[in-house]
Protein backbone atom coordinates (compact mmCIF):
# COMPACT_ATOMS: atom_id res chain seq x y z
CA UNK A 1 0.00 0.00 0.00
CA UNK A 2 2.97 2.24 0.17
CA UNK A 3 4.30 4.96 2.93
CA UNK A 4 2.40 6.25 5.22
CA UNK A 5 0.48 9.83 3.81
CA UNK A 6 1.82 12.50 7.16
CA UNK A 7 -0.05 14.90 5.35
CA UNK A 8 -3.65 13.18 5.27
CA UNK A 9 -2.79 13.00 9.32
CA UNK A 10 -2.03 16.95 8.92
CA UNK A 11 -5.59 17.61 7.05
CA UNK A 12 -7.49 15.49 9.77
CA UNK A 13 -5.66 17.05 12.63
CA UNK A 14 -7.01 20.65 11.06
CA UNK A 15 -10.16 19.35 10.03
CA UNK A 16 -10.75 18.50 13.80
CA UNK A 17 -9.56 22.00 14.76
CA UNK A 18 -11.44 23.90 12.69
CA UNK A 19 -14.50 22.34 14.30
CA UNK A 20 -14.01 24.23 17.67
CA UNK A 21 -14.45 27.65 15.32
CA UNK A 22 -17.22 25.83 13.28
CA UNK A 23 -19.20 25.53 16.49
CA UNK A 24 -18.50 28.44 17.98
CA UNK A 25 -19.84 30.08 15.24
CA UNK A 26 -23.16 27.73 14.78
CA UNK A 27 -23.68 29.68 18.49
CA UNK A 28 -24.48 33.13 15.65
CA UNK A 29 -26.51 31.97 13.10
CA UNK A 30 -29.73 31.39 12.41
CA UNK A 31 -29.05 27.79 11.73
CA UNK A 32 -30.23 25.22 14.33
CA UNK A 33 -28.00 24.12 17.29
CA UNK A 34 -27.64 23.09 21.13
CA UNK A 35 -27.66 26.82 22.24
CA UNK A 36 -28.21 30.14 20.56
CA UNK A 37 -26.86 33.91 20.98
CA UNK A 38 -28.75 36.98 21.71
CA UNK A 39 -27.04 38.19 18.83
CA UNK A 40 -27.64 36.53 15.73
CA UNK A 41 -25.60 37.67 12.69
CA UNK A 42 -26.64 36.13 9.18
CA UNK A 43 -23.86 37.39 7.18
CA UNK A 44 -21.65 35.01 9.25
CA UNK A 45 -23.40 32.27 7.30
CA UNK A 46 -21.95 33.01 3.83
CA UNK A 47 -18.41 32.57 5.41
CA UNK A 48 -19.71 29.06 7.11
CA UNK A 49 -21.27 27.63 3.73
CA UNK A 50 -18.09 27.93 2.54
CA UNK A 51 -16.90 25.54 4.67
CA UNK A 52 -20.10 23.23 5.22
CA UNK A 53 -19.79 21.55 1.36
CA UNK A 54 -16.30 19.82 2.16
CA UNK A 55 -15.57 19.35 6.13
CA UNK A 56 -17.30 16.32 6.60
CA UNK A 57 -16.29 15.26 2.80
CA UNK A 58 -12.56 15.84 4.10
CA UNK A 59 -13.22 13.79 7.14
CA UNK A 60 -14.92 11.06 5.83
CA UNK A 61 -11.99 10.64 2.84
CA UNK A 62 -9.27 10.80 5.02
CA UNK A 63 -10.74 7.80 7.26
CA UNK A 64 -11.31 5.53 4.12
CA UNK A 65 -7.83 6.04 3.25
CA UNK A 66 -6.59 5.16 6.93
CA UNK A 67 -9.03 2.45 6.84
CA UNK A 68 -7.48 1.27 3.81
CA UNK A 69 -3.37 0.95 5.07
CA UNK A 70 -5.29 -0.41 8.35
CA UNK A 71 -6.86 -3.01 6.19
CA UNK A 72 -3.61 -3.65 4.27
CA UNK A 73 -1.75 -4.19 7.81
CA UNK A 74 -4.01 -6.08 10.53
CA UNK A 75 -6.55 -8.25 7.77
CA UNK A 76 -10.04 -8.15 8.28
CA UNK A 77 -10.60 -9.55 11.10
CA UNK A 78 -7.73 -7.23 13.42
CA UNK A 79 -8.94 -4.56 11.62
CA UNK A 80 -12.33 -5.00 13.26
CA UNK A 81 -11.41 -5.62 16.50
CA UNK A 82 -8.92 -2.71 16.37
CA UNK A 83 -12.14 -0.33 15.16
CA UNK A 84 -14.46 -1.87 17.77
CA UNK A 85 -11.42 -1.36 20.36
CA UNK A 86 -10.67 2.13 19.47
CA UNK A 87 -14.03 3.75 18.76
CA UNK A 88 -17.05 1.89 20.63
CA UNK A 89 -15.61 2.93 24.38
CA UNK A 90 -15.12 5.85 23.42
CA UNK A 91 -18.73 6.59 21.97
CA UNK A 92 -20.37 4.95 25.05
CA UNK A 93 -18.22 7.16 27.06
CA UNK A 94 -19.14 10.21 25.03
CA UNK A 95 -22.20 9.73 25.52
CA UNK A 96 -22.70 8.67 29.10
CA UNK A 97 -20.32 11.23 31.14
CA UNK A 98 -19.05 13.58 28.77
CA UNK A 99 -21.83 14.96 26.48
CA UNK A 100 -24.74 15.17 29.83
CA UNK A 101 -23.20 18.27 30.54
CA UNK A 102 -24.19 20.29 27.24
CA UNK A 103 -27.35 18.44 27.40
CA UNK A 104 -27.99 20.01 30.73
CA UNK A 105 -27.32 23.26 29.95
CA UNK A 106 -29.55 23.47 26.70
CA UNK A 107 -32.35 21.71 29.11
CA UNK A 108 -31.74 24.96 31.37
CA UNK A 109 -32.28 27.28 28.78
CA UNK A 110 -34.88 25.70 26.69
CA UNK A 111 -36.73 25.02 29.92
CA UNK A 112 -36.87 21.71 29.61
CA UNK A 113 -35.71 21.26 33.02
CA UNK A 114 -35.61 22.39 36.26
CA UNK A 115 -32.73 21.41 38.90
CA UNK A 116 -29.14 20.04 39.89
CA UNK A 117 -27.08 18.59 37.21
CA UNK A 118 -26.79 15.13 39.27
CA UNK A 119 -30.65 15.19 39.21
CA UNK A 120 -31.02 15.61 35.15
CA UNK A 121 -28.24 13.04 35.27
CA UNK A 122 -29.72 10.29 37.11
CA UNK A 123 -33.27 11.31 36.14
CA UNK A 124 -34.29 12.61 32.62
CA UNK A 125 -31.28 11.81 30.90
CA UNK A 126 -30.19 8.34 31.82
CA UNK A 127 -34.09 7.79 32.01
CA UNK A 128 -34.53 9.45 28.45
CA UNK A 129 -36.96 11.46 30.04
CA UNK A 130 -36.69 14.42 27.52
CA UNK A 131 -38.31 12.70 24.45
CA UNK A 132 -39.62 14.05 22.41
CA UNK A 133 -37.58 17.24 22.64
CA UNK A 134 -34.09 15.40 23.16
CA UNK A 135 -33.59 11.80 22.41
CA UNK A 136 -31.20 10.41 25.60
CA UNK A 137 -28.65 9.55 26.37
CA UNK A 138 -27.38 10.90 23.59
CA UNK A 139 -24.19 10.78 20.98
CA UNK A 140 -24.78 14.18 19.79
CA UNK A 141 -21.54 15.88 17.75
CA UNK A 142 -20.54 11.88 18.35
CA UNK A 143 -22.29 10.82 15.08
CA UNK A 144 -19.26 10.97 13.01
CA UNK A 145 -17.46 8.09 15.34
CA UNK A 146 -20.73 5.61 15.30
CA UNK A 147 -21.28 6.47 11.53
CA UNK A 148 -17.69 5.51 10.67
CA UNK A 149 -17.77 2.71 13.33
CA UNK A 150 -20.51 0.91 11.26
CA UNK A 151 -19.02 1.79 7.67
CA UNK A 152 -15.88 0.16 9.20
CA UNK A 153 -17.29 -2.65 10.31
CA UNK A 154 -18.90 -3.19 6.72
CA UNK A 155 -15.35 -2.42 4.90
CA UNK A 156 -13.61 -5.56 7.02
CA UNK A 157 -16.40 -7.77 6.53
CA UNK A 158 -16.18 -6.79 2.49
CA UNK A 159 -12.63 -7.63 2.46
CA UNK A 160 -12.35 -10.92 4.13
CA UNK A 161 -15.04 -11.80 1.69
CA UNK A 162 -12.99 -10.25 -0.84
CA UNK A 163 -9.48 -12.29 0.00
CA UNK A 164 -6.48 -11.32 -0.93
CA UNK A 165 -6.78 -9.74 -4.12
CA UNK A 166 -4.56 -7.11 -5.97
CA UNK A 167 -5.48 -3.34 -5.80
CA UNK A 168 -6.41 -2.53 -9.45
CA UNK A 169 -5.27 0.30 -10.90
CA UNK A 170 -7.49 2.93 -11.63
CA UNK A 171 -8.39 5.85 -14.40
CA UNK A 172 -7.81 9.42 -13.08
CA UNK A 173 -10.71 10.32 -15.00
CA UNK A 174 -12.54 7.84 -12.95
CA UNK A 175 -11.07 8.95 -9.21
CA UNK A 176 -11.65 12.61 -10.26
CA UNK A 177 -15.51 12.51 -11.51
CA UNK A 178 -17.10 9.98 -9.91
CA UNK A 179 -16.54 11.16 -5.80
CA UNK A 180 -17.91 14.36 -7.18
CA UNK A 181 -21.24 13.09 -9.08
CA UNK A 182 -21.71 10.49 -5.89
CA UNK A 183 -22.03 14.07 -3.60
CA UNK A 184 -24.00 15.97 -5.90
CA UNK A 185 -26.58 13.02 -5.52
CA UNK A 186 -26.02 12.09 -2.22
CA UNK A 187 -26.68 16.41 -1.76
CA UNK A 188 -30.16 16.18 -3.83
CA UNK A 189 -31.40 13.15 -1.06
CA UNK A 190 -30.79 14.54 1.85
CA UNK A 191 -31.59 18.73 0.80
CA UNK A 192 -34.64 17.39 -1.04
CA UNK A 193 -36.41 13.96 -0.38
CA UNK A 194 -34.62 12.66 3.28
CA UNK A 195 -33.20 15.11 5.68
CA UNK A 196 -30.35 14.44 7.49
CA UNK A 197 -30.97 13.08 11.42
CA UNK A 198 -27.81 11.62 12.53
CA UNK A 199 -30.50 8.94 14.20
CA UNK A 200 -28.16 6.06 12.63
CA UNK A 201 -31.22 3.97 11.19
CA UNK A 202 -33.35 6.74 9.85
CA UNK A 203 -31.01 8.88 8.10
CA UNK A 204 -30.25 6.61 5.13
CA UNK A 205 -29.84 9.55 2.63
CA UNK A 206 -27.09 10.71 5.01
CA UNK A 207 -25.21 7.16 5.06
CA UNK A 208 -25.30 7.47 1.57
CA UNK A 209 -23.42 10.07 0.83
CA UNK A 210 -21.04 9.15 3.40
CA UNK A 211 -20.18 5.87 2.22
CA UNK A 212 -19.60 6.80 -0.87
CA UNK A 213 -17.02 9.55 0.48
CA UNK A 214 -15.43 6.40 2.83
CA UNK A 215 -14.99 4.16 -0.05
CA UNK A 216 -13.86 7.07 -2.19
CA UNK A 217 -11.07 7.04 0.24
CA UNK A 218 -10.56 3.17 0.67
CA UNK A 219 -10.29 3.22 -3.19
CA UNK A 220 -8.12 6.15 -3.90
CA UNK A 221 -5.78 4.85 -1.35
CA UNK A 222 -3.21 2.88 -3.38
CA UNK A 223 -3.75 4.76 -6.25
CA UNK A 224 -0.21 6.51 -6.53
CA UNK A 225 -0.92 8.41 -9.62
CA UNK A 226 -4.14 9.92 -7.97
CA UNK A 227 -1.87 11.58 -5.08
CA UNK A 228 0.73 12.48 -7.26
CA UNK A 229 -1.22 13.66 -9.95
CA UNK A 230 -3.15 16.32 -7.20
CA UNK A 231 0.26 17.41 -5.98
CA UNK A 232 1.40 18.43 -9.51
CA UNK A 233 -1.76 19.94 -10.57
CA UNK A 234 -2.77 21.69 -7.11
CA UNK A 235 -2.09 25.25 -8.35
CA UNK A 236 -4.99 24.76 -10.81
CA UNK A 237 -7.04 23.19 -8.37
CA UNK A 238 -6.84 25.84 -6.38
CA UNK A 239 -8.32 28.39 -9.36
CA UNK A 240 -11.02 25.76 -9.96
CA UNK A 241 -11.40 26.29 -6.57
CA UNK A 242 -11.75 30.01 -6.36
CA UNK A 243 -13.90 29.92 -9.63
CA UNK A 244 -16.01 27.35 -7.59
CA UNK A 245 -16.67 29.13 -4.11
CA UNK A 246 -16.76 32.30 -6.31
CA UNK A 247 -20.56 30.89 -7.59
CA UNK A 248 -21.38 28.98 -4.59
CA UNK A 249 -21.30 32.35 -2.64
CA UNK A 250 -23.18 34.36 -5.62
CA UNK A 251 -26.07 31.66 -5.49
CA UNK A 252 -26.75 32.38 -1.84
CA UNK A 253 -26.55 35.99 -2.13
CA UNK A 254 -29.04 35.75 -5.67
CA UNK A 255 -31.70 33.59 -3.76
CA UNK A 256 -30.24 34.37 -0.22
CA UNK A 257 -34.65 33.97 1.02
CA UNK A 258 -34.04 30.47 0.47
CA UNK A 259 -30.38 29.46 1.06
CA UNK A 260 -30.14 28.54 -2.81
CA UNK A 261 -31.22 24.63 -1.18
CA UNK A 262 -32.63 23.51 -4.48
CA UNK A 263 -30.81 20.98 -6.81
CA UNK A 264 -28.90 23.89 -8.44
CA UNK A 265 -27.20 24.24 -4.70
CA UNK A 266 -26.92 20.29 -4.26
CA UNK A 267 -25.04 20.47 -7.64
CA UNK A 268 -22.59 23.70 -7.14
CA UNK A 269 -21.58 22.47 -3.46
CA UNK A 270 -20.89 18.98 -4.05
CA UNK A 271 -18.61 20.04 -7.42
CA UNK A 272 -17.24 22.96 -5.08
CA UNK A 273 -16.67 19.94 -2.13
CA UNK A 274 -14.97 18.06 -3.99
CA UNK A 275 -12.90 20.73 -5.77
CA UNK A 276 -11.59 21.70 -2.15
CA UNK A 277 -10.91 18.36 -0.73
CA UNK A 278 -8.69 17.59 -3.72
CA UNK A 279 -6.77 21.23 -3.91
CA UNK A 280 -6.18 20.75 0.23
CA UNK A 281 -4.69 17.13 -0.37
CA UNK A 282 -2.29 18.29 -3.39
CA UNK A 283 -0.90 21.19 -1.22
CA UNK A 284 -0.82 19.17 1.72
CA UNK A 285 1.00 16.54 -0.23
CA UNK A 286 3.65 19.08 -1.34
CA UNK A 287 4.24 20.81 1.65
CA UNK A 288 3.33 18.79 4.77
CA UNK A 289 4.60 15.13 4.16
CA UNK A 290 6.63 14.67 6.54
CA UNK A 291 6.94 13.03 10.10
CA UNK A 292 7.46 15.45 13.25
CA UNK A 293 7.11 15.33 16.71
CA UNK A 294 3.95 18.04 17.17
CA UNK A 295 2.27 16.00 14.38
CA UNK A 296 2.78 12.49 16.85
CA UNK A 297 1.18 14.80 20.08
CA UNK A 298 -1.98 16.25 17.75
CA UNK A 299 -2.38 12.62 16.52
CA UNK A 300 -2.90 11.13 20.04
CA UNK A 301 -4.86 14.00 21.69
CA UNK A 302 -7.17 15.18 18.13
CA UNK A 303 -9.96 12.58 19.44
CA UNK A 304 -10.22 13.60 23.34
CA UNK A 305 -9.89 16.97 21.74
CA UNK A 306 -12.82 16.30 19.64
CA UNK A 307 -15.17 14.36 22.25
CA UNK A 308 -14.66 17.03 24.51
CA UNK A 309 -14.72 20.56 22.40
CA UNK A 310 -18.15 20.67 21.96
CA UNK A 311 -19.73 19.92 25.93
CA UNK A 312 -16.78 22.56 26.79
CA UNK A 313 -18.06 25.19 24.43
CA UNK A 314 -21.74 24.61 24.95
CA UNK A 315 -21.28 24.26 29.13
CA UNK A 316 -19.49 27.88 28.60
CA UNK A 317 -20.94 29.83 26.24
CA UNK A 318 -24.43 29.36 28.89
CA UNK A 319 -22.38 30.85 31.23
CA UNK A 320 -20.63 33.35 28.89
CA UNK A 321 -23.46 34.58 26.74
CA UNK A 322 -25.88 36.52 29.31
CA UNK A 323 -23.18 38.73 30.05
CA UNK A 324 -23.34 40.80 26.85
CA UNK A 325 -19.24 41.33 26.51
CA UNK A 326 -18.08 43.33 23.68
CA UNK A 327 -19.00 40.56 20.80
CA UNK A 328 -15.10 40.06 19.88
CA UNK A 329 -14.12 39.40 23.43
CA UNK A 330 -16.70 37.00 23.72
CA UNK A 331 -16.19 34.90 20.64
CA UNK A 332 -12.26 35.40 21.30
CA UNK A 333 -12.69 33.59 24.80
CA UNK A 334 -15.89 30.88 23.42
CA UNK A 335 -12.65 30.06 21.08
CA UNK A 336 -9.58 30.11 23.45
CA UNK A 337 -11.65 28.48 26.49
CA UNK A 338 -13.22 25.66 24.22
CA UNK A 339 -9.46 25.05 22.77
CA UNK A 340 -7.83 25.26 26.10
CA UNK A 341 -10.52 23.07 28.16
CA UNK A 342 -10.21 20.29 25.51
CA UNK A 343 -6.61 19.99 25.32
CA UNK A 344 -6.54 20.22 29.39
CA UNK A 345 -9.56 17.18 29.32
CA UNK A 346 -6.68 14.67 26.91
CA UNK A 347 -3.70 16.24 29.18
CA UNK A 348 -5.20 15.81 32.77
CA UNK A 349 -8.06 12.86 31.87
CA UNK A 350 -7.76 10.85 28.36
CA UNK A 351 -3.72 10.13 27.77
CA UNK A 352 -2.58 9.57 31.96
CA UNK A 353 -3.39 5.75 32.80
CA UNK A 354 -4.06 2.60 31.00
CA UNK A 355 -7.84 2.54 31.52
CA UNK A 356 -8.26 5.97 30.59
CA UNK A 357 -6.39 5.63 27.35
CA UNK A 358 -9.03 2.73 26.49
CA UNK A 359 -11.70 4.80 27.10
CA UNK A 360 -11.14 7.67 24.96
CA UNK A 361 -10.19 5.38 22.21
CA UNK A 362 -6.04 6.12 22.78
CA UNK A 363 -3.69 3.37 21.74
CA UNK A 364 -1.52 1.98 25.11
CA UNK A 365 1.12 4.44 25.69
CA UNK A 366 4.66 3.07 24.65
CA UNK A 367 6.95 1.78 27.66
CA UNK A 368 9.28 4.84 29.16
CA UNK A 369 12.02 2.67 27.76
CA UNK A 370 10.85 2.23 24.38
CA UNK A 371 10.26 5.93 24.16
CA UNK A 372 13.43 7.01 25.44
CA UNK A 373 15.04 4.10 22.63
CA UNK A 374 13.29 5.71 19.90
CA UNK A 375 14.31 9.37 21.01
Amino acid sequence: MGERKYFLDWLRVGAFGALIFYHVGMLYVSWGYNLKAERIFPQLEYAMSLVNPWRLVLLFFISGVASRFQLAKLKPGGFAKDRLRRLLPVILLGMLVINPPQVYVEALAKGWFEGEYLAFWFGPYLGGGLAPMRMTPTWDHLWFLLYLLVYAMGLALIFALRGNRKTQRIGLGWLIATPAIWIVIGNVLVFQITPVTHALFDDWGNHLRWIGIFAAGVICAGQEHFWSALRQHRRRLALVTLVLAAIHIAGMVYDAGSRWDGPLYSLASGIYGWSVLLTLCGYAAAWLDRPSGALAYLNDAVLPIYVFHQPVTLVFAFWLLPLQLPLPIEVLLLVAVTAAGSVLGYEIFARRTRVLRFLFGLKPAPAKRDAAAAD
